[in-house]
């Protein structure tokens, strides 16, 4: 049986990791955690073990992350982030993945790295900035190969993009999950289904991006629209049905 540890990095309300829009980063890491679960339970011979809080209400301090982990006797550690660089927003843009630099640094965590790196950066259709190393807590005291990812930058123009949509995040939560089915050599389940993924209850609620939000609420009030997924897409039909409501409501 093999055994992954999953870890949504911070926690819903953590002070600073947040999009210049005021995007929780936990929101981004919660969506690709469910995804990569999801596709895990696919699998034959795994179990898998999310450390941290999956309300994303506290944030669960990494000492507490890493002895649950290691308690468990886990044969992988998985903690997936989203970057940011100067907290204003920039061009920077692309996905890393890192190992731990010091002495306790495995071969076995590189390359699980190198198995995860390039199919996040494809998943997400953005820059690849490779495997890198950093003395992060999740790497150095974890007692089994640990890797963090960086799915993109929270503050950059263009990853963005790539971070409000729910098909890429659960994109590259599938890909992380394929990643260590291969490293580990996992088979998939005799009875092949099409396994749904969650519905997405953060995303359906999220709050309009600051910039937007009152003209949001004066389409809400004026029933244009009922409020849900204000940061999905809308199709042509959604539009169609929108502009004909906006146009009633001029009438009255």
């Amino acid at each position: 049986m093999v055994k992954i540890v999953l870890d949504a990095g911070h926690g819903r309300g953590t002070s600073g990791k947040q999009s210049p829009d005021g995007e929780h980063e936990w929101h981004f890491n919660n969506q690709v955690v469910e995804a990569c679960m999801v596709t895990l339970k696919t699998y034959d011979n795994v179990e898998v073990l999310r450390v941290d809080d999956p309300s994303g209400k506290a944030d669960v301090p990494l000492v507490e992350r890493t002895n649950k982990a290691n308690a468990w006797k886990a044969d992988v550690y998985v903690a997936v982030h989203h970057n940011a660089n100067t907290g204003s927003w920039g061009k920077w843009t692309g996905v890393e993945t890192y190992t731990f630099n010091g002495q306790k640094a495995s071969s076995q965590s590189t390359e699980i790295a190198k198995l995860i790196q390039p199919r996040i950066a494809k998943a997400m259709g953005l820059a690849d900035r490779g495997v890198r190393q950093a003395n992060f807590h999740v790497l150095r005291e974890t007692n089994m190969p640990a890797i963090l990812t960086e799915g993109g930058f929270m503050d950059s123009v263009i990853d963005i993009q790539a971070l409000r949509s729910a098909d890429k995040l659960r994109a590259q939560g599938k890909a992380i999950a394929e990643a260590l089915a291969v490293y580990f050599k996992l088979e998939k389940k005799t009875v092949e289904f099409e396994v749904p993924m969650p519905e997405e209850e953060d995303e359906k609620n999220a709050l309009p991006s600051p910039r937007f939000a009152e003209e949001f609420q004066a389409a809400i009030e004026a029933g244009i629209t009922n409020g849900t997924y204000p940061r999905r897409p809308a199709t042509r039909e959604e539009v169609a049905v929108m502009i004909v409501r906006a146009l009633r409501s001029l009438k009255k």
